[in-house]
């Protein structure tokens, strides 16, 4: 059953589009608060190559879910749904709700739940893996995925060894095909508890482009390399967001692997290809509200103000 008195905005959208800004514009506007949706800004110690919300900015509304999990701990989709569902029931009633990020499947996770984690045994692992190393392996475990599961073996192209592999570990494993599997989470599943709208500031690539460009050289004038460098100190290089992007690229540059000029174009090339997956994945979502980023804010504004007093 939806709860009408705590509306759900989720604010989508690929990283540098000015969906932070549109958030809490927003909340303050109409007294909501901010639930962060970012799988790096969830970190403590990751400011500025997170582009994390300022402690100004975290003044003006309550933030909820940035900035709160300690290293050497690393967060995963469950975990961040657990979170979610715990933080919603500290918001009082009638206060909306805004969920900023670019993650798109924490998104997917709190929205449509999790689909299971099913243990397959180091046995079976072992042997499908060794048979698709055999010359003919693939193939014929592909024979084997579309006489066990036609409807899913038909979607999987014979060089995704990977999707093969994992499929023949649950048929092995669960007795089950992967359709069945997925029907069986699909039936299982709860709609999502709250009302919700779903709406995201768009930008025409080269304006996207010139934005991560200026993000980057924000980011690098901040402070970006001594915030790495205190990072490295600490032992942190193998925590697993130290991978994401801005911090990658600065401990190569720390480390004399890439010029100043060489860490200003990685981060950027390699910020524009996370923006390109991130609308990648949003664009299959048809639910969601797309505005223009120069001058679809007001239009945004709105479509709010209507869904939270219809």
């Amino acid at each position: 059953m939806k709860n009408p008195r705590k509306p759900v905005i989720f604010v989508v959208g690929a990283t540098a589009t000015g969906k932070s800004e549109w958030a809490l514009k927003l909340a303050q506007e109409f007294g909501g608060v901010i639930v962060n949706c970012d799988s790096i800004q969830i970190y403590k110690k990751l400011d500025i190559g997170a582009a994390k919300p300022s402690p100004q900015e975290q003044a003006l509304v309550p933030h909820y879910l940035v900035d709160y999990v300690n290293p050497p701990e690393e967060m995963t989709a469950g975990k961040y749904c657990r979170d979610f569902y715990d933080c919603m029931e500290k918001i009082p009633e009638g206060v909306p709700v805004f969920v900023v990020g670019g993650t798109g499947f924490y998104f997917m996770a709190i929205e449509k739940g999790m689909y299971p984690v099913l243990p397959v045994s180091a046995e079976i692992q072992k042997a499908v893996a060794e048979e698709l190393q055999t010359p003919g392996g693939a193939e014929k475990l592909h024979q084997e995925l579309l006489q066990n599961d036609p409807e899913y073996g038909a979607k999987i192209h014979l060089s995704d060894h990977y999707r093969i592999g994992r499929a023949i570990e649950l048929i092995r494993s669960q007795g089950k095909s992967v359709t069945q599997i997925q029907a069986e989470f699909a039936e299982s599943r709860s709609e999502f508890p709250f009302p919700l709208l779903k709406i995201g500031p768009s930008w025409d690539r080269e304006v996207l482009k010139d934005r991560i460009a200026l993000r980057t050289q924000k980011m690098l004038d901040q402070g970006l390399v001594k915030e790495v460098q205190g990072l490295l100190d600490e032992g942190l290089e193998s925590w697993a967001p130290m991978s994401s992007v801005g911090y990658k690229e600065t401990i190569a540059f720390v480390k004399g692997e890439l010029t100043q000029e060489e860490l200003f174009e990685e981060i950027s090339k390699n910020t524009r290809q996370l923006a390109k997956r991130q609308r990648t994945w949003f664009q299959r979502d048809k639910d969601i509200h797309w505005f223009s980023g120069s001058d679809g804010f007001s239009e945004a504004r709105s479509m709010v103000e209507k869904f939270l007093n219809p």
